[in-house]
């Protein structure tokens, strides 16, 4: 038999919530000035937290099933995590590197005999990594509303590991999906208040040189604390075929 989880089609991370602190524009005057002063150098770093939703394909010679991960289980089975955002900015230019980590465990039974007394179950761990890095320019269009085209990269690595247990025998897993995308994107930044951001950014890329198509997209808004604390939540979503 083939390792199960040798086909990966497609992932998804619906990250229906999203928490984070950042502390912007440091070395800037005290106040609260959305994304920082234009003509100074402008620092964000942002630890943050996700409850993803996780969807995929594992298929072997004589097994395919859709299995997922929804944020109970998420929460259940997570063994580790590490998400970080950051981002440098002065006049029209930024920069922008993040990296999120997790390491989940899970048990999915596949299959059950009418009485009960057979099952094929799997025991997958999930490892993914997501490493990007964004440059580009940056519009300010009025005081409370800013454009950023950019362009970059982002490195998307799953890594299925564990057992398939069937009637007769047991099957390891050791399976990867790895992508190098180039990306194209913007982010948008609006103020209604200076205390209150609200961000979508949107991206796409692939284009057959790493993944066929990958996407993401996220809105986020929140409150500022101070002038160098912001608590934000929000939605994203990424795919990779």
């Amino acid at each position: 038999m083939k390792s199960a989880g040798r086909k990966i089609s497609k992932y998804i991370s619906l990250i229906i919530i999203y928490t984070s602190l950042a502390c912007p524009s440091i070395g800037q005057d005290l106040k609260f000035d959305p994304k920082g002063h234009p003509d100074q150098w402008n620092f964000e770093l942002t630890p943050f937290l996700i409850l993803p939703t996780i969807s995929g394909e594992v298929q072997s010679e004589r097994l395919s099933k859709d299995f997922g991960i929804g944020p109970g289980d998420f929460i259940e089975s997570l063994h580790a995590a590490f998400m970080l955002d950051a981002e440098v900015s002065k006049g029209k230019f930024f920069a922008s590197p993040a990296y999120i980590y997790t390491y989940n465990e899970v048990e999915k039974v596949y299959w059950t005999s009418e009485n009960g007394n057979q099952t094929i179950q799997a025991s997958p761990q999930l490892k993914k990594n997501i490493a990007e890095l964004l440059a580009g320019m940056r519009f300010r269009l009025k005081n409370s509303i800013m454009l950023d085209p950019f362009v970059g990269f982002r490195y998307t690595s799953y890594h299925v590991l564990g057992s398939l247990v069937g009637i007769v025998n047991e099957t390891e897993l050791d399976e990867h999906a790895d992508f190098w995308d180039p990306l194209i994107g913007f982010q948008a930044h609006y103020y209604p208040h200076s205390r209150i951001p609200v961000e979508l950014k949107a991206d796409i890329g692939g284009f057959g040189i790493g993944s066929e198509l990958t996407w993401s997209v996220m809105f986020n808004s929140g409150y500022s604390l101070s002038p160098s604390v912001d608590l934000l939540a929000g939605f994203a979503a990424l795919s990779n075929r």
